[in-house]
């Protein structure tokens, strides 16, 4: 429900330019045990930037990471936001001592109400102990999430055929 929400803000607040936000170009790499910033800045036509129409949340993997909705919290302890740099228009994403478990999608969502934009970022971790586990055939991160929904639906529908396939239905059940 929510996700529908930030859905039609964005449509419904797409025109009127209030807000602009800006990260750095996707894969962010970086190496075990290093902390990393996974940059989300944000400009608001009238300076300075009013806490109480400010709105951030983090993303990982489809679940709540990190959020400011008048203060700080966060689903992990190795990650968080800034309050001075979110008064400045810094919402970037401080990650401590990230690993393996840390690579992957971000997507962070900014509301200055009513307007909200939302960007995603990929990050990288290199950790030279472990064999890389890049499954074959992995999307790359620019891949559009409803292209990604779409092959997903066909692939189940797929698997329904190839099941019914496996077990006919014998002539008397029809």
């Amino acid at each position: 429900m929510t996700l529908i929400l930030l859905t039609l803000l964005c449509l419904l607040g797409a025109s009127s330019g209030k807000l602009a936000v800006e990260m750095d170009p996707s894969p962010i790499t970086a190496k075990a045990g290093d902390d990393v910033a996974l940059k989300c800045v944000f400009k608001v036509v009238s300076p300075p930037v009013d806490l109480s129409q400010l709105v951030v949340q983090w993303f990982y993997h489809g679940g709540p990471l990190v959020e400011f909705d008048e203060e700080v919290t966060s689903t992990r302890p190795d990650a968080t936001l800034s309050l001075e740099g979110l008064r400045s228009g810094n919402a970037s994403l401080l990650l401590s001592k990230v690993s393996s478990r840390d690579t992957g999608n971000y997507r962070c969502y900014i509301t200055y109400a009513p307007d909200i934009r939302i960007k995603q970022v990929a990050l990288e971790v290199e950790d030279p102990t472990q064999i890389p586990s890049k499954p074959k055939g992995a999307c790359p991160p620019t891949v559009d999430a409803q292209l990604l929904q779409k092959m997903d639906h066909i692939i189940r529908a797929l698997e329904q055929i190839v099941g019914k396939l496996d077990h006919p239905v014998p002539p008397n059940r029809r």
